[in-house]
């Protein structure tokens, strides 16, 4: 099954969101720069040489520089270094980690087209600090002759963010947004708050998100503008996302703010 379709400029279907959205929630564009951030393999697809003309799959590392653009650092032996080099036209699949158990269709995911080109001079420096930096180990190879430093300049990206959010988002958006801060603390966020505060969480769905019914709620998601939430009912599972009172930047931050909506969870309850 696939949940991707569309085309680049297709109207309202640019910037579709999970019907259950209600609080302000990160755009695609700021989505897509943080999965980027956090990437550190994907797939590329180049056109091959031969047979000729057909899209071309490899698995590559990747890192990326101020703006989001992918820096991958490739041997001119690799086929597609070669391609490269004769169509400089490529696309780069980037994808969240899926964990286990959960469908790899339901995680969030991102292809970005546009040409792949090496770089040089003060480019590829800089290239070469950023990407080292993501991956240290490449160290052992990094400076041996056939390895050149490629950057991926989008023209477009398209986004799958699960099942029912998707679009194609504008590569002047994509460079100008931000990652989210919380993204490096989210799963430890999640755990925390699943395993230690799972009635403050029911409590936020009873009361804040207005499932009165709801037997239990786990947290699925969160940001720096707020976190999502899978509840369970009797007329089965529903989903819910509640906002912060302004953005948040730091696990305190984070803290904090889940504090005062536990309070105003339970004061609504009284």
């Amino acid at each position: 099954m696939s949940t991707d379709h569309g085309r680049p400029g297709a109207g309202p279907e640019r910037e579709a969101e999970h019907p259950v959205q209600s609080a302000r929630a990160p755009s695609h564009a700021e989505r897509c720069r943080t999965l980027a951030e956090r990437a550190r393999a994907a797939t590329l697809c180049t056109l091959a040489r031969d047979p000729a003309g057909y899209p071309y799959g490899s698995l590559v590392t990747v890192a990326v520089d101020a703006h989001g653009r992918p820096l991958l650092l490739l041997s001119a032996l690799a086929e597609h270094t070669g391609n490269l080099k004769i169509h400089p036209e490529a696309s780069l699949l980037l994808a969240e980690a899926a964990g286990g158990g959960v469908d790899p269709l339901a995680l969030g995911r991102m292809t970005l087209i546009g040409a792949c080109r090496p770089l040089e001079g003060a480019e590829a420096a800089a290239a070469r600090t950023r990407f080292l930096a993501a991956h240290p180990r490449a160290s052992y190879y990094v400076d041996f002759t056939d390895f050149s430093f490629y950057r991926l300049d989008p023209l477009s990206i398209r986004y799958v963010g699960g099942f029912g959010r998707m679009s194609w988002v504008d590569a002047a958006d994509y460079a100008a947004a931000e990652p989210d801060p919380l993204a490096p603390d989210a799963a430890r966020i999640l755990e925390h708050m699943n395993t230690d505060h799972a009635d403050a969480i029911l409590a936020y769905a009873k009361a804040l998100a207005g499932i009165k019914d709801a037997t239990g709620a786990k947290m699925t998601s969160v940001d720096r503008y707020g976190f999502e939430l899978d509840v369970i009912t009797p007329a089965g599972p529903k989903a819910a996302r509640l906002g912060f009172d302004a953005p948040v930047s730091t696990t305190d931050e984070v803290r904090k703010a889940m504090v005062t909506l536990v309070r105003e969870a339970r004061g609504r309850s009284a």
